[in-house]
């Protein structure tokens, strides 16, 4: 019968600990993200986390604005949050702690909310129809941003409600003009042709085909909608 037993002691915190807003983003048009979460530790069982910060309160119980309400709840490398009303500055902080409760020191990571898109203002097109035959084949019209812009871009989308990353950018190859660019102050007016045989390569056959121009927000990430 034993007479003896090894009994570990540890008192060494969790090290290497990190926490990444959005994939590292500067900015998210949206509140609800994801928080990448880390540490050099390994392995990992029994490890639980503590997250607070900028963050809406009602939206999990666990993670609050204060530390001292927040919860530490089981560690994952991934946790959804939301951050809290009103653009601007959010930062969100996190603690790990080990299977015998030592704790880390706090990490954090801040990101921008910025929940504001640009508002493009077309005028035009000058027609209503389009063919490929010279003096018949050319659609005038303009835009403007209510702010400033630093990238635009002209395409054809399965519906007007479509978002920037749908449907087909028109090129210029037969003399469209004006059909993507960079920065626009708000309120410039930029002037767009558009030539039926660009459109027709940028979506085949006869029919209705809706435009859209999306405009960038400068500074941000955020597309008009």
């Amino acid at each position: 019968m034993a007479s003896n037993f090894i009994l570990t002691l540890d008192t060494t915190a969790p090290v290497g600990v990190s926490i990444s807003l959005a994939g590292g983003a500067a900015y998210a048009a949206l509140r609800d993200i994801n928080a990448t979460l880390g540490t050099s530790d390994t392995p990992t069982t029994g490890y639980t986390m503590k997250l607070w910060g900028d963050v809406d309160a009602a939206y999990d119980a666990n993670v609050q604005p204060l530390e001292a309400n927040s919860s530490w709840i089981t560690y994952a490398t991934s946790k959804a949050i939301r951050l809290a009303t009103g653009d601007g500055s959010k930062t969100v902080y996190v603690k790990i702690r080990d299977d015998v409760w030592n704790e880390s020191t706090s990490a954090s990571d801040a990101i921008t909310l910025d929940t504001s898109v640009p508002i493009l203002t077309i005028t035009g097109p000058d027609v209503a129809r389009v063919s490929k035959i010279s003096g018949k084949r050319v659609a005038a019209f303009s835009f403007s941003p209510d702010i400033a812009i630093d990238a635009y871009k002209v395409k054809v989308v399965p519906s007007s409600g479509s978002l920037q990353d749908a449907g087909t950018q028109i090129g210029t190859t037969n003399g469209s003009t004006n059909m993507s660019g960079a920065s626009v102050s708000a309120g410039q007016t930029i002037n767009c042709t558009i030539d039926g045989r660009d459109l027709e390569i940028a979506s085949a056959g006869d029919g209705d085909k809706i435009i859209k121009v999306f405009g960038r927000e400068a500074g941000s990430q955020n597309w008009s909608v």
